[in-house]
């Protein structure tokens, strides 16, 4: 079995319900890079005919001590947070991917188990899907439609999250599945004054070495950026992308980053990363 040999491509996608056009209204054609973005990416993925989405996301109930998988045979969410409760989206769990990811996790050491499982949590939440899964979805579905698979970020080290991604990238070469790795997550939200978590001057060098990493698939420099610009970018994407590398790691790969643009304070970047054959 050839490493990552089911993942065929990643991307990394934002996840602001304004994007959701009932939602944003005309604050939407503030980010009209970002959602034109995601409609490219869609057409993109479709071409590559995956048969399954392994998602994650920073939004999806989270521990401080293990990953999580949810493991509903069907998983369902909606915007009503939003104001927007008639904006549902209903997706097919991949459900042996789930049994094959968490076994070949415990033979690996890696704390993964069902959503319903009893750690130290740190948020509150069930089996829902949450908007950073929905938002990308809601673009996704209109050019293709395919089951997924929901994984949880954690508390656990990058390093861990690599594993996660790898372990994934592995349990579908093993199914034999053709994948795409979704890693949901918005880059810093302190690009100016009046951002959702303050300002930091360091908000913008954090969104331009992300943007460097993803436009160069010098991935394996994440582990080179210092914690404190991490904590200083007030961001929520950067342990979904070192999920995404350790599903993609080991092989050349195309990498294009589709848009980026920041007009709310919160850098959102769309990104796709596909394998070369």
């Amino acid at each position: 079995m050839a490493l990552n040999g089911g993942i065929t491509a990643g991307c990394i996608v934002p996840h602001p319900p304004l994007l959701i056009p009932s939602i944003g209204g005309r604050d939407r054609e503030k980010v009209r890079s970002t959602y034109l973005a995601m409609e490219e990416l869609a057409r993109r993925l479709a071409d590559l005919t995956p048969s399954v989405l392994v998602m994650i996301s920073p939004h999806t109930p989270m521990y401080r001590d293990a990953f999580t998988i949810k493991s509903a045979p069907e998983m369902s969410g909606s915007f009503a947070s939003f104001g927007q409760p008639r904006v549902r989206i209903t997706k097919r769990n991949e459900l042996e991917l789930v049994e094959t990811l968490l076994e070949l996790a415990q033979e690996e050491g890696l704390p993964l188990s069902k959503s319903s499982a009893q750690y130290g949590r740190w948020y509150e939440g069930g089996e829902e899907l949450d908007h950073g899964l929905l938002v990308p979805l809601y673009y996704l579905d209109q050019a293709f439609e395919t089951p997924v698979i929901s994984l949880s970020i954690s508390g656990l080290s990058y390093r861990d999250h690599f594993r996660l991604g790898n372990i994934a990238a592995r349990a579908c070469a093993e199914l034999g599945h053709k994948a795409v790795f979704v890693a949901s997550g918005d880059l810093s939200h302190r690009l100016m004054r009046g951002a959702p978590a303050g300002y930091s001057p360091r908000g913008a060098e954090f969104d331009a070495r992300i943007r460097d990493i993803a436009a160069t698939g010098d991935f394996d420099s994440l582990m080179d950026i210092p914690e404190s610009l991490v904590e200083e970018a007030g961001e929520c994407g950067f342990r979904s992308i070192h999920a995404m590398w350790g599903a993609l790691r080991n092989g050349a790969l195309r990498n294009e980053v589709l848009s980026y643009e920041g007009p709310f304070g919160v850098g959102y970047l769309v990104s796709l990363h596909t394998r070369i054959a």
